[in-house]
């Protein structure tokens, strides 16, 4: 089996209106949302193995702080690519990935994260921004995976109601 984590990259400033797109850093609350989607994502059976992530600033950032934070001790990566609005450009990316990494996360930005994860039958209309989304696959080769074959087994994000007895547990 393969598992896919889809992460949306965590919220950047936009009070530097002189800053080119891909230079946008997170701003504060990018920064305070993902520990705490690290510390929920832990808590879920294993981490990614490999973390492939946008070049862009605030993905880059994203996906080092999860890289930093996660149990699983995942490698990262930084792939042009993946600053893309296409679904299709990701799709690429993941049937690249070499078959010795069972669990793979790719960090980048919409709308190609979430359509992506529509490809693969998730139903909302946005993953937010530090958004989790997690896909298996009943493959043994990323080559294999192809749209709507995917099984949805794992959807959080910064906003998301906590029941009161988890919201404890990691300080909300």
């Amino acid at each position: 089996m393969k598992l896919l984590f889809l992460v949306r990259h965590a919220k950047s400033r936009w009070d530097d209106p002189s800053l080119d797109d891909h230079e946008r850093p997170l701003n504060n609350r990018g920064l305070k949302n993902i520990p705490k989607m690290v510390h929920r994502l832990n808590s879920w059976q294993q981490g990614p193995q490999l973390i492939v992530t946008s070049s862009a600033l605030r993905a880059a950032q994203t996906g080092y702080l999860f890289a930093e934070g996660l149990v699983s001790r995942p490698k990262l990566e930084s792939n042009s690519t993946i600053y893309t609005e296409s679904a299709f450009e990701l799709m690429d990316i993941i049937r690249e990935t070499t078959d010795v990494v069972d669990r793979l996360m790719l960090v980048g930005h919409n709308p190609a994260i979430t359509v992506l994860a529509q490809m693969f039958g998730f139903k909302e209309d946005n993953i937010p921004t530090c958004g989790v989304v997690v896909f298996g696959f009943e493959v043994d080769c990323w080559q294999a995976i192809a749209e709507e074959q995917g099984t949805m087994f794992y959807y959080d994000y910064p906003k998301r109601a906590r029941p009161e007895s988890m919201k404890k547990d990691i300080g909300e």
